[in-house]
């Protein structure tokens, strides 16, 4: 990580893993976001305890235009992932924090297939994906399956540019990520039990799908861009 160049997409509102990575000794660190979200109270209550715990002396924030002369952060916003604008082969390590679940497939296919064009052949993706019902953290009665129970067309009302899901099970990110070239290290499904009541309601979208796919909350997948010289 130390002298490296880092991106993210999905950056959010207190950037934690920029700041992170920084005070690890990342050289620069790319963060995008669709919109402006960033607050410039949460990053720096972040940056001051990120600079105790890392015993490292920042200089304090004015603004976000600080950012980049305290923490060498980029933060880009708005701005597309599908076409960041960055030179091929610019970018050590690529990061997504429990974001890609709120993108539609075709996008995700198109922010991978740019992620391939601007990392290093040595350079590494950790992508963190929630694949949970994230209204559960609403209504807890209710399972962090329970959406696999809609229809597409029953499903849309719920949908938002606010809380948009895509509801993608784990072998289509895995194949999405294979598709666009990179090479698979290793994927930390978290795996439950399967819940009759989901499987007795399953919409027909989904029950082509295997139990272990159907009921995998989430998962870590790293990856790297493969060797073309190997083929499939």
């Amino acid at each position: 990580m130390r002298d490296s160049t880092c991106f993210e997409f999905g950056a959010g509102r207190d950037l934690i893993i920029p700041l992170a990575f920084s005070a690890r000794g990342a050289r620069r660190f790319i963060t995008l976001d669709i919109e402006r979200l960033a607050k410039l109270e949460l990053i720096r209550s972040n940056a001051a305890v990120i600079s105790r715990l890392s015993e490292t002396n920042q200089p304090d924030m004015k603004s976000l235009e600080d950012l980049d002369r305290c923490w060498r952060i980029d933060y880009r916003a708005p701005a597309d992932a599908r076409t960041t604008g960055l030179p091929a082969g610019s970018i050590d390590c690529a990061v997504s924090v429990e974001t890609l679940e709120h993108i539609p497939k075709s996008d995700i296919a198109a922010i991978l297939n740019e992620l391939r064009r601007i990392m290093r052949p040595d350079g590494l993706v950790l992508m963190q994906i929630d694949y949970g019902d994230h209204f559960k953290s609403f209504d807890p009665s209710i399972s962090s399956f329970n959406f696999l129970t809609y229809s597409d067309e029953d499903w849309a009302p719920f949908q938002s540019r606010f809380q948009y899901v895509n509801r993608l099970r784990h072998s289509e990110y895995l194949q999405l990520f294979r598709e666009a070239g990179f090479e698979l290290l290793c994927d930390q499904p978290d795996r439950r039990p399967p819940e009759q009541q989901i499987l007795e309601r399953l919409a027909p979208r989904f029950k082509s799908f295997s139990p272990e796919d159907l009921f995998t909350l989430g998962s870590l997948i790293v990856g790297r861009p493969a060797d073309p010289s190997k083929g499939n």
